[in-house]
């Protein structure tokens, strides 16, 4: 981008202008701290908190706007990407997705291209724990995190029923995997109510008790932190007659890089041995699979 163009994208006199700024530092941000890929959720929440953009555009007669500042980021995120400023895939959205099948030349080609992602189990041979998440942006961006650890991740997406029995639960049954949940913490408020429910369903189905641990938020987490604690807001259930009011810090709110952090230690300390130890076996014998099969005799 040439200087000239350069200014006018980023013209501090325009309200786009600064938002494009605010959002490819930001993301330079995530890039810098290896928190990449990111998603617009959670780049708002940090630009919201850093006091860029606003929770939500009101009218002058205190009414909400139809139009949410979250769209405004998220058209400054595509104007970034259309320009080259940032790449593509360092912005995932996880609510869509392509299915494709991987296949090759030949059976024995097709060996030695899945030999070299090969991967060996770093849990003693018992399960890898569940990650489980409320939301989707949430399990979009800590996805990365599982799959170095080989834990399987999911997000309820609120309240949910028959995707718990058909998907989650026979990853449960039979066996002692653990849990680890990820969500807002609310006291008395939906977010409640949606963790009660997925761990009561899936231990009805399982037909065991699950070995549940909440990792973020937590009442703990909140206390400790003065910034999570002045970011408590009051939120309102309608689905109670009346309205009942409650408090809240919304998970989005520790930001990305806490919360891969959380998760890391917590799957650290499950660990038998160091992941390090392990990947570093990974690579000797992929290296050794891939040169035998490709030295060896063709069918």
């Amino acid at each position: 981008m040439s200087t000239g163009h350069s200014a006018r994208f980023f013209d501090e006199g325009s309200k786009i202008g600064r938002l494009r700024r605010a959002c490819y530092d930001k993301v330079l941000d995530h890039e810098r701290d290896g928190a990449i890929p990111t998603n617009g959720r959670f780049l708002f929440y940090e630009l919201e908190q850093d006091g860029k953009v606003a929770k939500a555009y009101f009218k002058p007669d205190g009414t909400k706007r139809v139009r949410e500042p979250r769209q405004d980021v998220s058209v400054a995120l595509m104007d970034l990407r259309k320009l080259g400023l940032i790449p593509w895939e360092w912005i995932v959205d996880e609510t869509r997705e392509v299915v494709s099948w991987q296949s090759a030349a030949s059976v024995h080609q097709y060996v030695i291209e899945a030999a070299q992602d090969a991967r060996i189990d770093c849990w003693g041979g018992r399960p890898a724990p569940l990650v489980i998440c409320e939301a989707r942006s949430t399990k979009g961006v800590l996805q990365r995190i599982t799959s170095e650890y080989l834990a399987p991740i999911t997000a309820t997406n609120g309240q949910c029923g028959g995707f718990l029995v058909t998907d989650v639960v026979p990853l449960l049954r039979d066996n002692d995997r653990p849990v680890l949940y990820i969500g807002d913490h609310e006291i008395g408020g939906p977010a409640d109510h949606i963790e009660d429910n997925t761990r009561r369903s899936i231990e009805e189905h399982a037909e065991r008790d699950i070995d549940w641990m909440r990792i973020a938020l937590t009442q703990a987490q909140v206390d400790v932190d003065p910034r999570l604690l002045r970011l408590v807001i009051s939120k309102t259930d309608r689905r109670t007659k009346p309205p009942r009011s409650y408090n809240a810090v919304e998970c989005e709110a520790v930001g990305q890089v806490m919360l891969e952090r959380i998760l890391r230690y917590a799957l650290d300390r499950l660990l038998p041995v160091p992941l390090d130890a392990v990947r570093v076996r990974e690579d000797a014998e992929r290296v050794a699979v891939v040169e035998l099969l490709s030295n060896g005799r063709r069918l």
